[in-house]
């Protein structure tokens, strides 16, 4: 092949731009568009970014205009459905951010039911030594009894200590002075008065935050791993005891993707400076400089509802309704009912809102300007420029799908699943029978019933259709669960309940009309349809059209 000649390969590049200085050559002239190109998967992850102090690194983010909102969340995003207190009178339409966490509703089928156990991991049984009033809690969960020089009391009990404490063990017992060199007794010594014997006692000083009564937790040491976590998240409230939050994790995606901007920031600027591309140093200096402005402006905390009180309640079982007919029973304590359901989930800033709209101003005119010098840089900062955004858009919409749950340290709690055998296949097939082995609303209706033993619930909620049919059902229901009957024919005895009332219905059609055997005609059973309400015997009472009001335009 003579020199010069063109290939097939020469010919196909020659449909492309070559070179950098060549004005057919490569431009970069809309660069600043892969700046701002991302914002949907910026945004989805703008709360939990914030939430650590990572956010204060100096880096590029895709779409930072994301971050530059308004206004701020007063509240973490909640998710809706139907959610009932056990033995408490709680009825909401909403779940909070981090219970669905724990148990995801968009991931739960049709007629699923679900028993979860949630309590707290950071806290442990006290032994019964320790669990008597007067026992001083110190930090991490450890205790000890305080020494006072007090006069000796024998007859508070049998052990001369505090009370209820077991004889032979030494505690609380009397404390014996060490015995003095044998010496004469001078008239000053016969003048003294007796030195007070020193014995053990328990402060009654309880700390306000755990209050241990007989069988009330302690507080189990920090680890290491919770102390870097809460000096990332929150430095201020590194050293403090009272934890109501939900810190990100340390290990998130979302911190580790932080350092790799900042890493990678830093290769553009000593690029740069290597180039000599003086535009490029200062429109990378600003935009990255920009995310942190923007982002100590967004800075803030979760802070989660506790018990201000230490009296005793009943447990805070919840139970969560969707709309699909799927049932999800919280089996917890009163005080992570508050943290996670029954309360709200306020996010506390570090900025006043005054300020945020200050520091936001401040944030944009930095971004506004790094965009214009970002289309002034060279040809290599440019290259290295776009190809750094379209990375780092595609690692963020990569962290979308990703569940929340490897974003949040959610190590405060402990979820278990203790759903019975009988019950975890709700949402399939079971048997062959048509009635009791069908997946049905009724089926896993008197499932969660089994396992709560209570109706309250069920009828605060909406659960439970507004018939008085389905309220005899119910009581039923009730009763085969607290003797035990587990193997209640829920379904098919509703449907007896039905046909029974319906039977009681015809018979009174009958007496009123005055017919006969089979001479029920048409216009009986019209009069049948408009009687009993078919439509509302099976859908819950919060999706069934109301009776019209006095008065109403008719529709």
């Amino acid at each position: 092949m003579a020199d010069g000649a063109e290939t097939p390969l020469s010919r196909f590049l020659a449909w492309f731009p070559s070179g950098k200085d060549d004005p057919k050559g490569w431009r970069f002239d809309v660069i600043t568009l892969l700046a701002i190109i991302g914002e949907g998967s910026v945004a989805e992850h703008a709360q939990t970014i914030s939430a650590s102090s990572l956010c204060l690194l100096p880096r590029i983010i895709p779409a930072p205009q994301a971050l530059l909102k308004p206004s701020r969340p007063r509240r973490l995003p909640e998710v809706r459905a139907n959610m009932a207190g056990v033995y408490g009178g709680v009825g909401l339409d909403t779940v909070g951010f981090f219970a669905n966490i724990f148990h995801p509703l968009e991931d739960l089928k049709p007629f699923a039911f679900k028993v979860l156990e949630i309590k707290h991991k950071h806290l442990i049984e006290a032994p019964e030594t320790l669990q008597s009033p007067g026992w001083k809690k110190l930090p991490f969960g450890r205790g000890r009894p305080v020494k006072k020089n007090t006069t000796s009391n024998k007859k508070s009990s049998p052990s001369g200590g505090i009370p209820n404490s077991p004889a032979g063990t030494g505690i609380g017992s009397e404390v014996r002075p060490r015995p003095e060199t044998t010496r004469l007794q001078t008239s000053t010594d016969l003048l003294r008065p007796p030195r007070p014997r020193k014995t053990t006692t328990f402060s009654q000083n309880l700390p306000s935050s755990v209050a241990l009564e007989k069988g009330q937790p302690l507080q189990r040491r920090a680890t290491l791993a919770e102390k870097v976590t809460d000096m990332v998240t929150n430095p201020t409230m590194a050293n403090s005891q009272d934890r109501y939050t939900v810190p990100p994790r340390l290990y998130s995606p979302l911190h580790i993707t932080s350092l790799l901007s900042s890493l990678l920031t830093a290769a553009l600027i000593t690029c740069a400076v290597l180039w000599r591309d003086g535009t490029a140093i200062i429109a990378i200096l600003l935009i990255s400089l920009a995310s942190s402005v923007v982002g100590f402006a967004s800075w803030w905390r979760p802070l989660l509802m506790s018990r201000p009180a230490n009296n005793k309640v009943p447990p805070g079982d919840v139970v969560i309704r969707t709309r699909e007919g799927a049932f999800i029973l919280i089996k917890c304590t009163e005080e992570v009912a508050r943290e996670l359901y029954s309360g709200t989930e306020e996010c506390q800033y570090v900025v006043s809102t005054k300020y945020y709209r200050v520091i936001m101003g401040a944030g944009m005119v930095m971004l506004m300007v790094s965009v214009v010098l970002l289309g002034n840089c060279g040809w290599e900062s440019q290259a290295f420029i776009g190809a750094s955004y379209i990375v780092l858009n595609g690692i963020y919409w990569a962290l979308g799908l990703l569940p929340h749950r490897y974003f949040w340290d959610l190590s405060r709690y402990e979820c278990k699943d203790i759903t019975p055998d009988d019950a975890k296949k709700a949402d399939e097939t079971t048997s062959e029978d048509p009635r009791e082995g069908t997946p049905s609303f009724t089926r896993t209706l008197w499932y969660a019933i089994r396992e709560t033993k209570h109706g309250d619930w069920v009828v605060r909620s909406g659960a439970l259709p507004g018939t008085e049919q389905w309220k005899r059902w119910m009581v039923e229901a009730v009763k085969a669960a607290k003797r035990g009957d587990r193997g209640w024919k829920a379904v098919g005895r509703k449907n007896e309940i039905m046909k029974e009332e319906i039977a009681e219905t015809w018979r009174e059609i009958k007496e009123e009309m005055g017919l006969k055997g089979g001479e029920l005609g048409r216009e009986a059973m019209e009069v049948d349809l408009e009687m009993v309400d078919l439509v509302e015997q099976k859908a819950p009472s919060v999706q069934v059209q109301g009776p019209a009001r006095a008065g109403a335009p008719e529709v």
